[in-house]
C-alpha cells in the first residue's frame, strides 16, 4: 500500500510546478528539473522492486511453546542481489505483546552480503499467539518509493503457557468429624463390598441379620473404602473491566493462581476438579501429578466470556460439596456475597480457600479480608503486580554481519 506522506507530496508538487514552468515560458530548464526529478523517481522504484525481487529472508528460533515471563530468541537473516543502494529494509514482526501485535526491525544490508540479525520476543501473557515475520518493506535513497512482500515464511501458532507457583498445599478432612462431616465418612455406606465375622468395636447396624441368623454366628458386612476427598477450584470467569494490559495481567494471575493451587493438590495426593464456567463451560479433573498438564492446556485457553456473575456461579456449586473435601475460590473481585458464600461453604465442613486477585489495600477491602479469616476461611490477597507481573519492554535487534558471502 502506497502512502503519500508530506515528502512525497512536496516532490509531486516541485514537479508539477517545474512542468507547468515549463510549459508556461517555453524554457528549457524547467524541463531539464521535471526530468530530474522524474529520473530519480525511476531509480527508486527500479532500486526497490531490484532489491525486493532478490531478497532472501530466513527466520530461526521461533518456538511453538513458551512459558509467561520468558523471552524467545530469534535469528533472522537477510541477503539481496541489488548494486543499487536503497535507504533500509523494514522487517515487520508478529509478537505477543499487550501494546501492539506487530514490531519493526529496520536493517541495513549490503548487496551479495548474507547478514545476521537478533531479536528477543518477550512473552509477557498467556494465550495463543501467531509469531514470525509477516512483511517486509523496502525504501529508496529519497524517500520517495515504498514496496513491500510477504516473506514467504509463513508464523508460528506460539502457545504462552501460564505459570505454576510453588504453593502449600491445603490439608483435606478425610475422618468423620461429627454430624456435618458424615458424607466424608472413611467408609462409603452405599457400597457394600464382603462379610465377615463379628469383631469387637464393629457397629450393630453394619450386622447383616439374615446371614447370621443362617450362619448361626455375627456376621458383618464390610464396605468399600471411599476415595480421598476431592479439591474443587473454582476460576472467576466473568470479563474483567479495565485497560487492556491490566486485563490481560490480572487474567494472567487468575489462571495461575488457580493452576498453582491445581498442582499443589494433586502433589499432596488430592484429587483436584476444576469447573471452568465460561460461554463454553467445561471441566477439567485430575488425581495425579502428571495431570497438572491437562489443567495447563486448559487454563491457555480459557476465555474470561462467562454469562454469570461468580455468586451466581459458586450457587451452581453448592450441590457438588457433598463428596468435596476443599474448595479453593479465585477471583479478581471481591465482594459482600462472596464473602458470605465463601463462610457458608466453610461451616458446611468444606476446607475453603479464597484468593482475591487485587491491588486493593484500602481499609474497607482488607476488612473485608479479615471478616473471612476469622470465620475459618484460608483467605489471601494476591498482588498482580508483584505476583504476576513479566517485563514487556521490547528490544532492539542486535547485528551481526559474520557470515559474509
Amino acid at each position: 500500500m502506497y502512502v503519500l506522506n508530506s515528502r512525497r507530496a512536496g516532490y509531486a508538487l516541485v514537479m508539477a510546478a517545474m512542468l507547468a514552468a515549463g510549459l508556461s515560458t517555453g524554457t528549457r530548464l524547467y524541463y531539464l528539473i521535471a526530468l530530474a526529478l522524474l529520473l530519480m523517481l525511476a531509480l527508486g522504484l527500479v532500486a526497490v522492486v531490484w532489491t525486493l525481487l532478490t531478497l532472501r529472508f530466513d527466520i530461526k528460533g521461533v518456538r511453538a511453546r513458551m512459558k509467561r515471563g520468558e523471552r524467545m530468541m530469534t535469528v533472522f537473516t537477510v541477503r539481496h542481489a541489488c548494486l543499487l543502494p536503497v535507504s533500509a529494509i523494514r522487517v515487520q514482526l508478529n509478537v505477543p505483546s499487550a501494546y501492539a501485535p506487530t514490531q519493526d526491525v529496520n536493517v541495513s544490508c549490503p548487496p551479495f552480503t548474507r547478514r545476521t540479525f537478533r531479536q528477543v520476543i518477550a512473552c509477557p501473557h498467556r494465550g495463543v499467539y501467531e509469531a514470525g515475520v509477516t512483511r517486509i518493506s523496502v525504501e529508496d535513497v529519497f524517500g520517495l518509493v515504498c514496496l513491500s512482500r510477504r516473506p514467504g515464511v509463513k508464523p508460528v501458532k506460539l502457545e504462552v503457557l501460564p505459570r505454576a507457583w510453588d504453593v502449600e498445599p491445603m490439608a483435606l478432612n478425610t475422618i468423620d468429624q461429627g454430624p456435618e462431616f458424615r458424607s466424608r465418612a472413611a467408609e462409603d455406606n452405599a457400597s457394600p463390598s464382603d462379610v465377615r465375622s463379628w469383631q469387637e468395636g464393629d457397629e450393630l447396624k453394619k450386622v447383616h441379620w439374615k446371614l447370621s441368623l443362617r450362619k448361626r454366628e455375627m456376621m458383618v458386612r464390610t464396605y468399600e473404602e471411599s476415595a480421598r476427598p476431592d479439591t474443587l477450584i473454582i476460576p472467576d470467569l466473568a470479563e474483567i473491566t479495565a485497560l487492556r494490559d491490566q486485563q490481560l495481567t490480572l487474567e494472567d494471575c487468575v489462571c495461575e493462581a488457580s493452576l498453582s493451587a491445581a498442582q499443589a493438590q494433586l502433589r499432596a495426593g488430592y484429587p483436584v476438579r476444576m469447573p471452568l464456567v465460561g460461554a463454553r463451560p467445561s471441566e477439567i479433573s485430575g488425581q495425579f501429578p502428571p495431570d497438572i498438564a491437562a489443567f495447563t492446556e486448559a487454563l491457555l485457553r480459557v476465555k474470561f466470556d462467562s454469562p454469570y456473575g461468580y455468586e451466581q456461579v459458586l450457587t451452581l456449586m453448592l450441590g457438588r460439596f457433598q463428596r468435596t473435601g476443599g474448595a479453593v475460590l479465585v477471583t479478581a473481585r471481591l465482594t459482600t456475597r462472596i464473602a458470605d458464600m465463601a463462610l457458608r461453604m466453610q461451616r458446611s465442613g468444606v476446607a475453603t480457600k479464597l484468593i482475591w486477585v487485587s491491588d486493593d489495600d484500602r481499609e474497607a477491602s482488607m476488612a473485608l479480608i479479615e471478616r473471612v479469616k476469622m470465620g475459618g476461611v484460608r483467605a489471601e490477597r494476591l498482588d498482580p503486580w508483584t505476583s504476576g507481573r513479566v517485563d514487556d519492554e521490547p528490544r532492539q535487534a542486535e547485528y551481526d554481519d559474520e557470515y559474509d558471502e
